[in-house]
């Protein structure tokens, strides 16, 4: 995937829990992050959580566009261009984009992320990118975390140049492979917990702990892992309690749910991605983003079916001590770290893992990435007619008038078109229409996620969506049709044979139109369909043609 990018902000709540088998995961969106906006809580320990209003008016709105040299870092810096020449995207996100950067002098490859000032809207936005880098800095030197190399800013961003990575996601190097033993999944258990280790002796909280965020140094056997993305990271003292949700649906702890949590989150997270490392699925899952938090919340972990029979007992042991829904009776990373099943030569047997493990591990990191951007060309390529009332309700809803609709302007604009939501529900909304994972939904994506929970497919859309990825006029979208699409979307194309498997019927290599049109025409597993649907009714597709 290359150095990640972006700081996503998101937030979703609970439901129900109607839960298919472990070979049929979900599509629910694990990979993007969320945030939501911050609330207060009283910190002593003995009293709940008291759920604050959100208002407007505590956001501190700053200047963006007319941001000098040094404004956010505080600092005169050199100018990036004079040290570094810039070569192709690898990422893009809501702030800004990373590009690759050569250093002139040594010809050394580096990731450079740069944050677009004018987006930086509030004062807590520019924090953020103060925090990161210091966040960075502060966890310089540790082998096991991306090393940052330096910052700069000019008067239009702040430029973030940080080692490369290009070995891949973890999850990806283990299903390429083909071969996993219950050893090598305490190895690499060793050095996640490793990383939260060092970062709590260091005072710093991840909060985003997932497989998405620790990638390979390159492609080689010996290639360090590394832990990469302190976008929601923050400092913390002891017996500071936080309140923030934040994190990733799969990964996130019950604590952080309930809004009352500290460190011992980051290792709920990381039991979570061991349990996936030995199982091939989510000890808490669903087919919706709001079903997962209820399990998380309440679920019983499953070590009964396959292939945890064939398990080590220590092994075992250690997940049901990260995963303890109480904080305060969960293991500490020490205590993880000294644990019989992670210690080198420890007691982690080297015998194979079942091969359905790297088959469910698979499916559940694999994204449907050809739909999302199908959606996206068809939204693209209406007629003004089709989309004059989403145009009027998208500027209705965008209230600053910076093209995106945030969290905020979300909530208070269906308000607005009277849906009684529940804030869970909005949420909701968010991750059904946030293609790219930026945090906040820009015109495309609202009119492709209209389109979608409306059900708009008419012939004409479906053939014109389709002829844009068949780019010979083949009849047939190939792999180099569907990467070319990929970058033109600034996505990675380290899983295409997976969306082509995802899609192709006939098992040719290639899709075809009818492949395609029963790809999208298949519901997305999101959360409320038939709600959402409702709500989205109201934006101006009320006369919508049905598929």
């Amino acid at each position: 995937m290359g150095n990640s990018f972006g700081r996503r902000r998101r937030s979703q709540t609970t439901a129900q829990h109607n839960l298919p088998k472990p070979d049929d995961i979900p599509e629910a969106d694990a990979e993007h992050s969320f945030k939501s906006p911050q609330i207060e809580v009283d910190p002593t320990p003995d009293q709940p959580s008291q759920r604050q209003p959100w208002r407007a008016h505590h956001v501190t709105r700053v200047p963006s566009a007319g941001l000098q040299a040094g404004s956010v870092l505080k600092r005169k810096t050199k100018k990036l261009k004079e040290i570094y020449s810039l070569g192709r995207k690898l990422g893009q996100g809501q702030f800004g984009t990373t590009h690759l950067c050569i250093e002139k002098t040594t010809s050394e490859q580096y990731a450079c992320k740069s944050i677009l000032k004018r987006k930086l809207t509030t004062e807590a936005d520019v924090k953020d990118v103060r925090r990161e880098i210091q966040i960075m800095h502060h966890l310089s030197g540790h082998p096991n975390v991306v090393s940052i190399i330096g910052a700069y800013e000019d008067a239009v961003s702040v430029h973030v140049v940080m080692e490369l990575c290009t070995g891949g996601e973890l999850f990806d190097r283990i299903i390429q492979k083909g071969h996993f033993t219950e050893k090598k999944a305490a190895e690499l258990a060793r050095v996640i917990v490793g990383v939260v280790q060092a970062c709590h002796s260091l005072g710093v909280m991840h909060r985003d702990l997932k497989p998405e965020n620790f990638l390979f140094v390159n492609k080689s056997e010996e290639a360090p892992l590394k832990a990469i993305d302190f976008g929601l990271s923050v400092f913390f003292q002891p017996g500071d309690v936080f309140s923030d949700v934040v994190g990733s649906p799969y990964y996130v702890a019950p604590e952080v749910l309930k809004m009352r949590y500290g460190p011992e989150a980051d290792i709920w997270s990381a039991g979570v991605i061991i349990y996936i490392l030995l199982s091939g699925y989510p000890p808490f899952w669903a087919e919706t983003n709001e079903d997962i938090f209820e399990e998380v919340l309440q679920g019983v972990v499953d070590f009964e079916s396959n292939p945890w029979p064939s398990i080590s007992d220590s092994a075992k042991d250690l997940v049901k001590r990260m995963l303890v829904r109480d904080p305060r009776k969960r293991l500490t990373a020490h205590e993880v770290l000294c644990h019989p099943w992670v210690q080198v030569d420890g007691v982690a047997p080297d015998r194979p893992i079942d091969a359905t493990v790297l088959s469910r591990m698979k499916k559940f990191s694999a994204m449907n990435k050809l739909k999302k951007m199908a959606l996206r060309v068809i939204a693209e390529s209406l007629s003004e007619e089709e989309i004059a009332g989403l145009k009027e309700t998208f500027k209705m809803m965008d209230t600053d008038n910076s093209g995106q609709i945030t969290f905020e302007e979300l909530k208070a604009g269906l308000k607005r078109v009277g849906a009684d939501l529940m804030e869970s529900e909005i949420y909701a909304i968010m991750q059904a229409a946030d293609i790219d994972g930026s945090g906040s939904i820009d015109y495309g994506e609202f009119v492709a996620a209209t389109l979608h929970l409306n059900r708009v497919g008419r012939e004409d859309h479906m053939f014109a969506a389709f002829s844009y990825f068949d780019k010979d006029c083949s009849g047939y979208i190939t792999r180099d049709e569907l990467q070319q699409a990929c970058e033109e979307f600034g996505m990675d194309d380290f899983k295409l044979e997976e969306i082509i498997q995802e899609v192709d019927q006939d098992n040719d290599g290639r899709i075809d139109y009818h492949e395609f049109v029963t790809m999208m025409q298949k519901g997305n597993a999101g959360f409320g369909k038939k709600r959402l649907h409702n709500i989205f009714m109201s934006f101006g597709l009320r006369e919508a043609p049905k598929l």
